[in-house]
């Protein structure tokens, strides 16, 4: 057996070792990004060659300096274009990269946010997501029950899929689709991502791709690497294979973001006739066609948490009993830590569930308890000391020291609850009856996920604790002593029973405006924590809130489709899921228009007949000129006596709903000997119309009353003609 000294340098020798690029050690990397490659017509010529290859971007956390010019794509990806005519053959190509990628954190989250269009993209299925499958919804469904906040959802997501899949190399490459991860869960990155992506679209929440490397400490090497991003009001990293929830480790090097894990890498090239083009590049691994030679010039490292405390109940234990021991972590930002108790051999102590998986928001503190049990076969001629430590990607390693013998002391207890089932806030009340013992003393301990309580034993009796569960649904209770021994109890927390809510929305909204939405909110609980989603066709809004007794909530939403026909309001809280439903009718805003303005002299003015279309889709109708009503006739026009110059007519108006607009058109009145030149110009024009108009009428007449008339106007035309000689 391994003595404590021994134990605790194999560990602290273990850490030291791992830590040159341990994850959550890393602050930040300087690296030398280095893409290359050839393009080669095989069996034949290259006469021209144009190729976009991704490069990393610039964003928050990466700084690029790059020795090719890049364009920006999808308002983010980069993209460097190299072009050749008359290329060598093969054509070779390099791209040097300067990269410094900084650890992510995710210190602040809004409690509303909108989805514009853009987020909206990402939560569309495709052929390999298929978040809109009835059973994917299902599953989405009850793996975020009783989440407090989108957070919660998204990393109990991130960490139901790490724990599902398997990690399995020969389905590198095969992108395989969601519904085959998930009746076979195992595959790469590529398919954690994927499974990922899927649900957490399927729950509502826009969801992306991101592709590009990351360093394998196990291997010692950089590999095409795959993982996510969710937009909770903010974008938030996800890497479910590696279970970073919240926070993206500074190994992360990052070349483009897709809504299907689609790529940006092309080449064209111009060849001679029966040539083929390959395309060979620098470090291509099966998870990834982005190649690469990545060197690391420096890093940042950073220590681990230290800030927390981890102790037992018991410090000595009989042989076959049970003691807690517990953590208490306080967080500044949001993320998803892996918390591992570790006996110095299982021989003497074992852990159940020695691997826990803590949710940590900033400022809040979590209780982590872990059941440590002793060996019943121990020989009873020694007492055993074994050291506990934890080991944990965020926190620093630190130990307890519990002792194992024959002769120690113990104290019977019972423990009850007094309700099996409570709404959240409300107060629980744990009973603890201790038993007729020899000696008191020590402490009596209840603990739970959010909280941990003691009260000194002094006598036997009852002994109460009140408790106030954050947690939804199930609930586990612990109650041990410092002499061990351990109860175990469970009781549901409810938590939206007393929600009450309606809705106030328009019946008739106009497109490209906005809906605007009341929701009012009644709870007879304490601190209800509810989500609340307004959508309307492509637009959607969603809101966190924490209140009690009344709450009002607004949204306003671009209606955007003239398709859309509904407004719907959920509210979720916990297990507790609520829909209403309001029809609307989205219509056009009419407009008036003018067509046409006929002018005329009339006394020494013009008069300006104006003709209008659409008048007879708007209601409350008045006309001016120059900030003078004018009437509307029935034919839809107006008429004035104007001088020349430019005039201002508006139409005010109001829609079906009463809501009031305002069209205005600038009319350009002409000078009157304008008008005159144009009336002279038109007479000539409108004679010979007359003349057409008069063989229309001469075709109803006989033929020899047709003849006669013909015959008399060719006369008089002649006599004009002599006329206008003389």
């Amino acid at each position: 057996m391994l003595n404590r000294k021994t134990f605790i340098i194999i560990v602290l020798l273990i850490f030291y070792i791992r830590s040159g690029l341990e994850a959550n050690q890393l602050e930040e990397m300087n690296l030398t990004v280095l893409q290359k490659g050839t393009v080669t017509a095989v069996g034949g010529e290259l006469k021209y060659v144009s190729m976009n290859v991704s490069v990393p971007p610039n964003t928050d956390y990466q700084s690029v300096a790059s020795n090719k010019p890049a364009r920006t794509v999808d308002g983010r990806n980069s993209i460097a274009i190299i072009e050749s005519t008359n290329p060598s053959n093969p054509f070779s190509y390099s791209i040097s990269s300067s990269v410094n990628v900084k650890t992510r954190r995710t210190f602040s989250l809004p409690q509303s946010y909108q989805l514009g269009y853009s987020e909206r993209l990402y939560m569309q299925p495709s052929t390999r997501v298929q978040s809109d499958d009835a059973d994917i919804k299902s599953l989405a469904r009850n793996i975020t029950a009783n989440s407090s906040d989108d957070f919660e959802r998204i990393a109990k997501i991130g960490i139901w899929v790490n724990s599902q899949m398997s990690y399995d190399m020969s389905i590198a490459g095969l992108l395989k689709d969601s519904k085959w991860i998930l009746s076979n869960k195992k595959g790469v990155c590529t398919e954690y991502s994927t499974l990922f992506v899927t649900l957490a679209r399927a729950a509502g929440i826009p969801a992306r791709f991101v592709t590009g490397f990351a360093y394998d400490e196990n291997k010692s090497e950089w590999s095409g690497h795959s993982w996510a991003e969710v937009y909770i009001g903010k974008w938030v990293p996800v890497d479910a294979t590696w279970n970073e929830i919240g926070y993206l480790d500074a190994r992360h090097l990052e070349i483009s973001d897709t809504v299907d894990s689609e790529q940006f890498n092309s080449v064209y090239a111009e060849m001679s006739r029966d040539a083929r083009l390959e395309w060979s590049r620098s470090d291509v691994t099966r998870t990834s066609d982005i190649g690469a030679d990545i060197t690391i010039n420096g890093m940042k490292e950073t220590e681990k948490n230290s800030d927390y405390q981890l102790y037992s109940a018991a410090d000595t234990l009989g042989f076959g009993m049970k003691t807690l021991v517990f953590s208490t972590v306080t967080s500044n930002d949001y993320r998803v830590a892996t918390l591992t108790l570790t006996p110095c051999t299982n021989d003497i102590l074992s852990v159940e569930d020695g691997d826990k998986e803590v949710i940590l928001r900033p400022g809040e503190t979590k209780v982590v308890s872990w059941v440590v049990k002793s060996n019943q076969q121990l020989s009873s001629n020694f007492i055993y000391t074994c050291p506990l430590v934890i080991n944990s990607d965020y926190l620093s390693p630190q130990e307890v020291e519990i002792k194992a013998t024959s002769d120690a002391q113990s104290i019977n207890f019972n423990a009850f609850l007094e309700r099996s089932e409570i709404k959240l806030g409300q107060n629980e009340t744990v009973n603890v009856d201790v038993g007729v013992a020899r000696k008191y003393g020590g402490k009596l301990y209840v603990s739970g996920e959010d909280y941990v309580d003691a009260q000194p034993m002094t006598r036997s009796g009852r002994y109460s604790f009140t408790l106030q569960p954050k947690k939804l649904g199930l609930n586990k209770v612990y109650i041990t002593t410092s002499s061990g021994g351990i109860k175990e109890l469970q009781f549901k927390v409810s938590g939206s029973g007393g929600i009450a809510f309606d809705v106030d929305a328009p019946q008739l909204v106009a497109l490209e405006s906005e809906a605007k939405i009341h929701v009012n909110l009644t709870t007879n609980e304490t601190a209800s924590s509810v989500r609340i989603t307004a959508t309307a066709g492509s637009s959607e809004q969603a809101t966190q809130i924490t209140f009690t007794g009344n709450k009002s909530v607004d949204f306003s939403l671009n209606i955007t489709d003239i398709q859309t026909q509904n407004i719907t309001v959920t509210v979720e809280s916990g297990s507790y899921l609520s829909e209403v439903v309001k029809p609307i009718t989205v219509y056009r805003i009419p407009q008036p228009n003018v067509t046409n303005v006929y002018f005329s002299i009339e006394n020494g003015y013009v008069r300006a007949d104006i003709i209008f279309s659409g008048l007879e889709d708007i209601n409350d109708t008045m006309v001016t000129i120059d900030n003078q009503p004018v009437s509307v006739m029935k034919n839809g026009s107006v008429s004035a006596l104007l001088t020349g110059g430019i005039h201002v007519v508006k139409v005010n108006y109001t829609d079906v709903t009463g809501a009031a607009h305002v069209y205005t058109r600038l009319i350009n009145i002409p000078p009157i000997s304008d008008i005159k030149a144009n009336q002279s110009a038109n007479q000539s024009k409108v004679d010979i119309d007359i003349s057409a108009y008069t063989k229309e009428i001469f075709a109803f007449l006989p033929a020899g009353v047709c003849c006669s008339s013909l015959l008399f106007l060719i006369l008089l035309v002649i006599v004009l003609r002599k006329f206008e000689r003389r």
